[in-house]
């Protein structure tokens, strides 16, 4: 087949969006499929099936147009776009176009395809007409559980429990739920406890009351590195050296960052505003409400118990493997494309 995907550009990226994208076509690629990303207008004859991934570009619409005139069948992937955190987000300036343009070309897709099942839930609710499909996201590398040698690069003792805060430093990743739980902790954190926080400010002013919280909290917190954004490669020494992985977030389709904890099996504490509730709340993760109150009581949960040995850690990356292999995973997509034709 020849397909032909559609991204927002690089900086309106959200998260690991690019590397998912980018994964998928590779894996789709290895199947024997065509696939270009961002080319020109689609023409009959030159592609099969488009997929958007994202919203609210202005050239969609268009290309969308474009598709229904040549009689190419599109897929729509909202990534999240249309969560009800994201929606509350200037509403009144994206709501009004969404009605007015985004849902039109959106309802004319031959599917709306979700990370998870709870997005599509939600995505039915929004177009009861249309056609909801749901399939994960992949892993976007080759890594796995590297414990010592990743801590060893990174200057971390082994005696130390690492903390690992890896996302976009922006309310909605929930950085300050985690340092308000950690704080509410104090005299129960073991000593030699780490909180390395990685990522780019997004929002300057949310970053700054962070680290002024820290300040002020300094004898309530563990040791504390804010290490500021690390890209590629260098950010799995960071999954793989820790001890536990926290996204306390507020919202997430799919949540990414967690599954790459899991594949080199480092645990992960995260919310109810993540798909990962039904997957990790049985053992193989932490699952909190995205409260203060909530994330404590996960995290004190956590301390309780013994540090997870290497055989545990290669049962969750394991895990991880036989479920979000592109392997497994991109014959499903595939399926989906070349039943529009």
């Amino acid at each position: 087949m020849k397909l032909r995907f559609f991204e927002p550009p690089l900086d309106q990226k959200a998260g690991g969006l690019d590397a998912a994208i980018e994964s998928l076509r590779s894996a789709l690629e290895s199947l024997g499929h065509e696939v270009q990303i961002n080319a020109s207008a689609p023409v009959r004859g030159e592609a099969d099936a488009v997929h958007f991934h994202g919203l609210w570009q202005r050239n969609f619409p268009s290309l969308a147009t474009a598709c229904r005139r040549e009689g190419i069948p599109y897929v729509v992937s909202p990534h999240g776009m249309l969560e009800p955190w994201a929606r509350r987000k200037k509403w009144w300036k994206k709501w009004p176009y969404f009605h007015l343009v985004e849902k039109r070309w959106i309802g004319g897709a031959a599917f709306v395809l979700a990370t998870a099942e709870p997005e599509a839930a939600r995505l039915r609710d929004i177009f009861p007409r249309s056609r909801i499909e749901a399939l994960p996201l992949g892993l976007t590398a080759d890594q796995r559980p590297d414990y010592t040698a990743a801590r060893s690069r990174l200057g971390w003792n082994p005696d130390e429990m690492v903390l690992l805060f890896l996302s976009r430093i922006h309310e909605k990743k929930g950085l300050d739920m985690l340092l308000a739980a950690l704080a509410g902790l104090q005299g129960t954190v073991p000593p030699a406890t780490r909180l390395v926080i990685v990522g780019p400010d997004e929002q300057a002013h949310y970053a700054a009351q962070c680290r002024e919280f820290i300040a002020q909290n300094a004898a309530c917190l563990p040791r504390t590195d804010w290490i500021g954004p690390v890209w590629g490669d260098e950010r799995w020494p960071y999954f793989q050296g820790a001890d536990l992985f926290c996204l306390p977030t507020h919202s997430e389709n799919f949540g990414l960052a967690v599954l790459e904890a899991c594949q080199v099996g480092t645990p992960a504490l995260t919310t109810t505003g993540t798909p990962w509730a039904g997957s990790l709340g049985s053992g193989r993760g932490f699952i909190a409400r995205p409260d203060v109150a909530d994330i404590r009581t996960q995290l004190s949960r956590f301390f309780s118990k013994p540090r997870i040995t290497s055989e545990e850690r290669a049962a969750l990356s394991t895990w991880a493997w036989n479920n979000y292999d592109w392997a497994t995973l991109a014959p499903r997509y595939a399926a989906l494309y070349s039943g529009l034709r």
